[in-house]
């Protein structure tokens, strides 16, 4: 095992080392057109535009896709950063749900497989990446229920796909909407307050809708740092009563197609929810920032107005912005790499509040982005979610066709993690978690880890290795139920080591590979003289790289 020195990378990588880690279709809802990819200068702070080096490119795509390819890291070093995200945001999106509707199979969690095909073939990587990211924020479920409902789900997440480059208010008001969002924070169905049914309003999406979707638990400091009392205590960012208010405000949305508010035999779980206005409470609501609806107003009326209210909350920005940046770049932004996003989300140069485009261009074009791993070598990047480990696999050696019988629904109990499969509406991992010991210590962060430990590294490896040593184009009897990964130009390159060894060290950690781990693979192929065995050294090679801790971070 390669280990890992604080003199050279990222203190996640540290501790992975030393715990013994390595470990489309056409569109049915066509999505509007990409928001105006605006210049990258309304970014305070921004990176220099113009020609990158392979090795910066490289980060980038790491940054912005599933995974770099050889040939897209070679174009976007010729192009630059920024023509390369105006040219991803104007591509139209691919949508999830067409995916899912061409499959033959009626598979569980046939969605999850239609996901790892659109998220590895799909041109539009950059919208792809976000919608992910956002499905991390505005989190549904179909781990507890809802898997049945398949199409109604991808349907929820192409609404993150048509919206990833557009505005955050028009976003926010159609997931509320939503009806499979409605079904898993049960809002769908929620009544007016009837003391003699002893009816109360429920309270979970109004809840989720503040602590998780908008404005997090505490005040914010525009750098995303939290407001703090005279002693010392974060000042909190709303109350029960203010919880109690938008749960009233939520009152009165079912199916479109219902035919009974309580007892509906129709469920559409693809039309956005519609209004029962005898189940809407018309009483008078008292908001967070004084706001006060009116008592008599419609169930439209009131749910416009709260989501207005929400949206101009000075927490929003820098909420969204930091986890954003957590989910694309680092998972240590300083506080002046957030405060310099979150003025974009509030203000762009258009005086759009909310822009996700420029949002998104802020954040990969942010000088902190594109060079603090020089900067704060040891607290800049992040650990790979296991799904991005995978998807850079497949992407890197991507077979031209991925088999019909292709199937990774359980991805969930080998990487902890699948597509739309969070275990709570807390998303897999949280975005304040600290590994206990030297991060704690240092005061950062670690998300990723909270779902990596001893036992789900050895399985993330074991599922590398059998991607990788029993899935290639040179197995005799592929599985067809796996992707197959295509290494015929390193076969071309396998009777030159050093040639071989160079190259992946491109392909896979574009130009960083250190030489202790490239001597390790050197031995590793020399080990296997036979010279029928040119495969077998190949994808050995492969799968050393790919499981060591050198490639578990995004640096």
């Amino acid at each position: 095992m390669i280990k890992a020195t604080k003199k050279l990378l990222p203190i996640t990588l540290v501790l992975l080392a030393s715990c013994g880690g390595g470990g489309g279709g056409s569109s049915i809802n066509v999505p509007p057109a990409a928001s105006p990819a605006l210049p990258a200068t309304e970014v305070a702070n921004a990176a220099p535009d113009g020609p990158l080096s392979e090795r910066e490119a490289f980060r980038l795509l790491q940054q912005s896709t599933f995974g770099p390819k050889l040939d897209d890291v070679k174009k976007v070093a010729a192009m630059g950063p920024e023509a390369w995200i105006n040219e991803q945001m104007a591509l139209p999106g691919s949508q999830l749900r067409p995916v899912l509707l061409s499959s033959r199979y009626d598979r569980w969690n046939e969605y999850v497989n239609s996901w790892w095909r659109m998220a590895i073939q799909s041109d539009d990587q950059l919208r792809q990446r976000v919608a992910f990211a956002l499905s991390q924020i505005l989190v549904v479920s179909g781990a507890n229920g809802l898997g049945s409902e398949q199409e109604g789900i991808t349907a929820y997440y192409d609404i993150l796909v048509r919206h990833a480059f557009g505005n955050y208010r028009d976003l926010l008001e159609e997931v509320t909407l939503n009806p499979i969002m409605g079904e898993y924070l049960s809002m769908k169905g929620n009544q007016k307050p009837d003391t003699d049914k002893n009816i109360r309003p429920d309270e979970n999406y109004a809840r989720e809708l503040l602590q998780l979707f908008t404005i997090g638990l505490s005040q914010l400091h525009p750098d995303g740092t939290e407001k703090l009392d005279a002693e010392g205590v974060p000042i909190p960012a709303y109350t029960q009563a203010h919880v109690e208010a938008f749960a009233h405000v939520f009152t009165g949305w079912h199916f479109a197609n219902a035919d009974d508010f309580r007892w509906p035999n129709n469920k559409d779980y693809i039309s956005p929810m519609v209004a029962w206005p005898e189940y809407h409470d018309t009483g008078e609501k008292k908001l967070i920032l004084g706001k006060v609806l009116p008592a008599g107003q419609t169930a439209e009326e009131d749910l416009k107005a709260a989501l207005d209210t929400i949206f101009i909350h000075p927490n929003v920005g820098p909420f969204i912005s930091k986890q954003l940046i957590q989910r694309l770049v680092t998972s240590n932004p300083t506080p002046g790499y957030v405060e310099d996003v979150a003025a974009v989300f509030n203000k762009n140069i258009n005086g759009e509040r909310g822009n996700l485009a420029s949002t998104v261009k802020a954040i990969l074009m942010h000088s902190e982005a594109r060079s603090g791993h020089l900067e704060n070598p040891t607290t800049f990047g992040k650990t790979k979610e296991p799904l991005l480990r995978m998807t850079q696999l497949w992407r890197a050696f991507e077979p031209d066709v991925i088999h019909r019988d292709f199937n990774y629904a359980w991805a969930t109990d080998e990487l902890q993690q699948a597509p739309l499969r969070s275990p709570t509406v807390f998303n897999f991992f949280r975005p304040e978690f600290s590994q206990p010991g030297e991060i704690a210590d240092a005061g950062l962060v670690s998300p990723e880890l909270q779902i990596l430990d001893e036992n789900s590294i050895i399985s993330l490896t074991s599922r590398l290795a059998a991607s990788v040593l029993w899935s290639h184009n040179y197995t005799a009897n592929p599985n067809p139920s796996r992707i197959t990964i295509n290494i015929d130009r390193e076969m071309q390159l396998e009777p030159d080591p050093d040639a071989l060894i160079e190259h992946l060290n491109w392909v896979l950690l574009g130009g960083q590979m250190s030489e202790a781990l490239k001597q390790e693979v050197k031995l590793l192929m020399a080990s296997r003289p036979n010279e029928n065995s040119a495969s077998l050294r190949v994808v050995e090679a492969i799968f050393l790289i790919v499981s060591s801790p050198e490639a578990s971070v995004q640096i």
